[in-house]
């Protein structure tokens, strides 16, 4: 069976703005499987601080998204970007999307885009366990496996072989591709629109 595989990753703001488009592409395809995957694009050392710079570094670039997508950035999470004390990882939300894909596989896609929508719009961080515990209550996921599995050695081995398999595959995010079962097509490499999307994947599948 064919299938889209949407590569994203939480901190990725074009990711964030992306959310709508992503959505609207799979409600308009049922009879395709659908997989996203995390990128890790900030891990480890990679993952850059708050403070004056990444405060500086959104006011320049931020703008730009918000007026291509529609999708904005909140003062609330402005200030979050300026807390020293917050570092921007990707690695603790890819631990928390990964697990809803084995728990709740069918709700992965909303609740990647709601945990977006809880810092980038909130400024709730992805640091504090009680954001991605109010993400999974609004979504009406049970909680406990979530909570027995965030962190494990299981969950963190599975995710990192994901993000390298995300790498393999995509230059960077949100990338779409359509698996057809006898090749894998790139659809997109960035932001992409709905509809002109749903016109492409479309010429693929009649």
């Amino acid at each position: 069976m064919m299938k889209l595989i949407y590569v994203m990753d939480p901190q990725c703001g074009w990711c964030y703005g992306n959310s709508n488009n992503i959505q609207k592409l799979v409600e308009a395809f049922p009879e395709l499987d659908f997989e996203i995957m995390v990128g890790g694009m900030w891990v480890g050392d990679q993952a850059p601080k708050g403070g004056d710079d990444m405060f500086a570094y959104l006011q320049k670039h931020a703008p730009g998204m918000e007026q291509k997508t529609g999708a904005l950035l909140s003062t609330e999470f402005y200030e979050l970007s300026k807390d020293e004390t917050y570092t921007m990882s990707s690695f603790e939300a890819c631990l928390a999307i990964k697990i809803v894909k084995n728990i709740a596989p069918e709700k992965a896609l909303k609740f990647a885009s709601e945990l977006q929508r809880a810092q980038f719009y909130f400024g709730q961080r992805f640091d504090d366990f009680k954001t991605y515990l109010a993400v999974l209550q609004n979504l009406n996921i049970d909680p406990q496996p979530f909570m027995d599995q965030f962190g494990s050695e299981e969950n963190q081995k599975e995710t990192i072989d994901e993000i390298n398999e995300s790498r393999k595959m995509a230059a960077g995010f949100p990338s779409l591709f359509l698996d057809t079962g006898m090749t894998v097509e790139k659809m997109a490499a960035g932001y992409f629109e709905a509809d002109e999307m749903i016109e492409q994947v479309r010429s693929y599948i009649v």
